[in-house]
């Protein structure tokens, strides 16, 4: 039939006109704005003041150059589904969403293409923002930032502050303020190193003892240094064969002094702790490994990790809150003086080594009037020294959890109300029982980047900053989109999407032949497919359905397009089952589904909410569907859908493809967002299976009758049996033959 004659039918023009309005309409409106019981964000408050909290949280986002393949929504798309599910539900969801911009990679991105490092990143997140917000994700817009925001990491520096200004008290395992170790020494109830009195010692050499106390002390360390790219580098940023995983340049071990933190202070706590939390097992056994406290013959305390080196020579990072006296004595800038703003310069590449063991020149020592700065520290106007090196990418994912609860606060890192309504559980007020109610992200930062933020979440907690002793409640792994990349003859990879296949199976680059490599999609591979493409082919709801469909949502999964059009047919029997094509109107009865038909209903409802909970949206796509093509043949049969059957469709959808449900609720004579909707309940009589009773014989004769699942086949059926309380009494002495069942009529059991 000519498409002029469906003027209506859903395809992916329709989709981008109706994915475009609601995406203008929930921006317009707020709908995802999710207010704080205080601050600045408090307005709206009381409306949602009843409702239990849900903080739903995706891993970070490094901002690429080369914006988003299908392979990184994954996870966005999985805690965008079930932050509207949660919310439709009943609950208050906090969803936000922000950039981990600082740090080496944006830095050599920006020295390649010959930019300014803040051009080409804020170029960048305007890129992904753009993508993203083409995805239809359900964010609380307002809450965005970037570690390079300098009122962020105002925020860092403080944190960073405080690391500085704390102790770690083995008598209590706990940090406390370096103020109260002075105290001890003052008063004599803790002896000085080589035990002379306090007071014996000169100021510089109290100095340097509580100094070398500090959760963030300078050390001489053995270093990853990189003459190439003038930089230290961190042991996850070296490769197999010492050289460095970017611009692949030597690595040379060397003697330099460096800030580091004292992460090993608290092996045990995060070790012992991972008790505390909803984590997959694998992950729980990398960061024991990583730690090995507990490990060793004798059963002692012996970490494997050593303390965190936190100096970077590059300049695209946090500046240290840091100084220097003429002693040469590090001296933390009080708050009123953060942030301690990067300085603007076009001299940001770094300056390679003479050789590997020459002091390295970090950016920040080339900036005229930098190096040396002028105050009044509270002993009248001196000339200090300041830090030249910067803090690594690192530093800012370790608290943004905690910032997105309350972003325009300027007196605090976060307001207490605010956290501690966020990050503890409705109910329960104990510290170990709370944290963010979902995090989801990559496996690669199984170990440190989590290690790295429990640490500072442990510290802050100490110090009574925060409520809870761990950050991140409930974690999960989302898996990778597997796509085929091609090698030429060098055995150097070539973009996929260049790469021509004869009908034969080989695969040629240029007019040369090419070998096919199967592997993770990304940008070192050169086999990514952006979402700009899906988008324009099918819309983003059917790239929504499709990469939740596909699998579990920590499994690795093919990226396969030939089967995103099985997605794409499934939105168009939806639109269907309620819209006519030919007019764009919906066609509805309002008569009263029969029982008939309200019982596959209830039985979807029940389970989709099941799936939902366990985060098995790959299932629930699959009950949808069932549900979905009987409703469309029920309407094609009838002539219209019934509005009980149709609402719920719809509501039940919803998370999934926000778009085309919000047209579909709208079409069915609603006005609102159907976003806070009540999410459908089943009816518990309705939902339960029909269940047979199936007789159970011992060699021919009838002994007694168990029930089981309607439709159950021969397995499922055997297994009630053996498992029924009957049987076990029934045949303790006696030794099975055989078993035959016809499924649904009868089982016998025969034996020796």
């Amino acid at each position: 039939m000519d498409s002029s004659d469906n003027p209506f039918r859903y395809n992916a023009v329709l989709a981008g006109e109706i994915e475009a309005r609601w995406q203008r309409r929930w921006a317009a409106d707020g709908t995802f704005a999710s207010p704080n019981p205080g601050g600045q964000l408090a307005a709206g408050f009381d409306q949602v003041a009843g409702r239990t909290p849900c903080y739903v949280l995706d891993m970070f986002a490094y901002p690429s150059g080369i914006g988003l393949h299908v392979g990184h929504p994954l996870g966005y798309i999985a805690t965008d589904v079930f932050a509207r599910y949660q919310r439709m539900c009943g609950r208050h969801v906090l969803h936000a969403y922000g950039y981990d911009a600082f740090g080496l990679p944006a830095e050599q991105y920006a020295i390649d293409t010959g930019q300014h490092p803040r051009v080409t990143t804020e170029a960048n997140i305007g890129t992904m923002r753009a993508q993203l917000r083409r995805l239809g994700l359900g964010h609380d817009t307002r809450r965005e930032f970037a570690t390079t925001d300098p009122q962020y990491y105002r925020w860092t520096q403080w944190i960073f502050g405080r690391i500085f200004d704390s102790w770690f008290d083995e008598r209590t395992g706990r940090a406390r303020p370096v103020a109260e170790l002075i105290a001890e020494f003052e008063s004599g109830q803790r002896v000085a190193p080589g035990g002379k009195g306090w007071p014996e010692l000169s100021a510089a050499q109290q100095r340097r003892i509580v100094d070398s106390r500090r959760l963030a002390y300078l050390s001489d360390e053995p270093v990853n240094w990189c003459p190439a790219l003038g930089t230290v580098l961190a042991h996850e940023e070296v490769t197999a064969d010492g050289r460095s995983a970017v611009g692949n340049h030597p690595v040379y071990r060397r003697q330099m002094q460096q800030w580091m933190l004292r992460i090993t202070a608290y092996a045990d706590r995060l070790s012992d702790d991972l008790d505390l939390v909803d984590w997959p097992d694998s992950v729980k056994r990398m960061q024991r490994h990583w730690i090995g406290a507990g490990d060793g013959d004798d059963g002692g305390r012996s970490p494997r990790m050593r303390d965190w080196l936190f100096s970077r020579q590059r300049y695209w990072g946090e500046p240290f809150p840091i100084v220097y006296d003429s002693a040469g004595l590090p001296i933390l800038l009080p708050d009123e003086m953060l942030p301690v703003e990067l300085p603007e310069t076009t001299d940001f590449r770094p300056v390679p080594a003479a050789n590997d063991a020459s002091e390295p020149v970090p950016p920040l020592g080339r900036v005229p009037g930098w190096a040396s700065v002028e105050l009044d520290l509270g002993h009248g106007s001196q000339v200090y020294r300041r830090e030249l090196n910067t803090m690594p990418q690192w530093a800012g994912s370790c608290w943004y959890y905690l910032r997105y609860l309350d972003p325009t606060d300027n007196q605090a890192f976060v307001d207490p109300v605010n956290e501690k309504y966020w990050m503890t559980r409705a109910g329960r007020a104990a510290a170990e029982e709370g944290g963010v109610g979902l995090y989801v992200g990559g496996a690669e930062h199984a170990v440190l980047h989590l290690l790295y933020a429990r640490f500072w979440h442990k510290v802050l907690y100490d110090l009574g900053y925060v409520s809870t002793c761990e950050p991140f409640a409930r974690l999960v792994n989302q898996g990778y989109v597997l796509a085929d990349a091609f090698t030429d003859e060098r055995g150097q990879y070539v973009p996929a999407t260049d790469v021509v296949t004869s009908a034969d199976g080989s695969a040629s680059y240029q007019g040369r032949p090419v070998v096919r490599r199967p592997g993770k999609m990304g940008k070192s591979l050169k086999n990514g497919v952006s979402p700009d493409e899906i988008y324009r082919q099918y819309g983003a709801d059917t790239l929504r359905l499709y990469e939740m469909a596909v699998g579990p949502i920590d499994a690795d999964r093919p990226w396969r397009p030939q089967d995103i059009a099985g997605a794409h047919r499934f939105l168009q029997r939806l639109w269907r089952a309620i819209v006519s094509e030919r007019t764009g109107l919906a066609v509805i009865t309002e008569r009263s589904p029969d029982a008939a038909t309200l019982r596959p209903l209830h039985r979807t409802i029940a389970a989709v909410r099941e799936d939902f909970d366990r985060l098995a949206f790959n299932t629930a796509i699959a009950r949808l569907t069932e549900l979905t093509t009987a409703s469309a043949r029920a309407a094609a049969r009838d002539g219209a859908l019934p509005r009980g059957i149709a609402e719920p469709l719809v509501l039940m959808v919803a998370p999934l493809v926000p778009h085309i449900a919000e047209e579909l609720w709208q079409l069915l004579g609603h006005a609102g967002t159907l976003a806070y909707e009540g999410f459908p309940v089943a009816d518990p009589e309705l939902a339960r299976e029909p269940i047979a009773r199936i007789p159970v014989q011992v060699n021919g004769k009838t002994r007694f009758v168990v029930e089981v699942r309607s439709g159950a086949d021969s397995e499922e059926t055997k297994r009630t049996v053996f498992a029924d309380p009957q049987f076990a009494r029934l045949m303790p002495e006696l030794e099975i033959e055989r078993t035959i069942v016809v499924a649904g009529r009868i089982v016998n059991v025969l034996t020796r």
